[in-house]
């Protein structure tokens, strides 16, 4: 892994898993800065969507290829297997419409990588036990979002029709192999579309 990402823990194993010289879409790209690791590291060729103004700006300025938009409102502007891979970084717990975004990711990208926080991590279940609640607090301005465990999830890509190529798990910016259900705090999935074979 890289040690010159970012600090958010799932940076490193989402560049881990796209090939060089990808053709590369990031859903919620934020401020650019996995795209722009992507492109110096992978040399991929990177696009991106994001809905923040300041953060599509910030990427401009980064020297990326980033629209402004909203990634629930599908992504009818691409046509079937366009990109190499597409990503969803730390977005999904966010989405009113995650099945609609993940049917889209998985037509126009060849795969897709999708990366959240373990609402079963240990610590996050000690926080519920203890009644500190789960994420921000009812007093904050942070948009709402969903609790995912790593179950939920892999039964939502099976409900898609989607094969899970690999997982990776992390917790404190380390690889988690045991129990991760437990003991990661960020799960890090690649995902490709299941293909059907006539009998």
């Amino acid at each position: 892994m890289l040690n010159h990402a970012p600090d958010r823990a799932d940076l490193n194993a989402i560049i881990d898993l796209i090939p060089r010289d990808a053709k590369v879409l990031d859903l919620g790209c934020g401020d650019g800065a996995l795209l722009s690791l992507l492109v110096q590291k992978n040399h991929v060729t990177a696009r991106g969507v994001e809905l923040n103004e300041a953060a599509v700006r910030t990427c401009i300025t980064r020297g990326l290829s980033v629209r402004q938009g909203n990634i629930e409102e599908g992504l009818a502007d691409y046509p079937d297997g366009a990109f190499d891979a597409i990503i969803l970084s730390q977005t999904l717990a966010y989405l009113g419409r995650p099945e609609t975004v993940l049917r889209e990711m998985l037509r126009v990208g060849r795969l897709a990588v999708v990366s959240f926080d373990n609402a079963g991590y240990w610590r996050t279940r000690l926080r519920m036990l203890r009644g500190d609640g789960f994420g921000a607090s009812l007093a904050s301005d942070d948009p709402p979002f969903r609790a995912i465990t790593l179950a939920q999830f892999e039964s939502f890509a099976l409900h898609l029709g989607a094969t899970v190529q690999r997982a990776e798990f992390v917790a404190n910016h380390h690889s988690v192999s045991p129990l991760p259900s437990l003991m990661a705090q960020t799960a890090i999935y690649l995902l490709a579309r299941r293909v059907t074979t006539l009998p």
